[in-house]
């Protein structure tokens, strides 16, 4: 999914089992993408297969909620 496009209510996301940091996949859209919509789709999003290695990398389900904090900000 591209930085700007709004997310679905769950997404996916790659980490590194190690450091416990979010692993972002480059996308052909010249920026590194972090949530997917599946499992599987997270898993494939490196065309050399890293992210297939399930002992460095996961994926933990995530549920995204936008909240209106304040309208017409200055």
């Amino acid at each position: 999914m591209k930085p700007k496009e709004m997310k679905p209510q769950t997404v996916y996301r790659i980490v590194d089992n190690t450091s416990k940091e979010f692993v972002g996949s480059y996308s052909r859209a010249y920026c590194d993408e972090y949530d997917f919509n599946s499992v599987s789709e997270a898993r494939r999003a490196n065309c050399h297969g890293m992210f297939e290695n399930r002992v460095k990398y996961g994926i933990n389900k995530y549920r995204v909620t936008y909240e209106l904090l304040e309208e017409d900000c200055e």
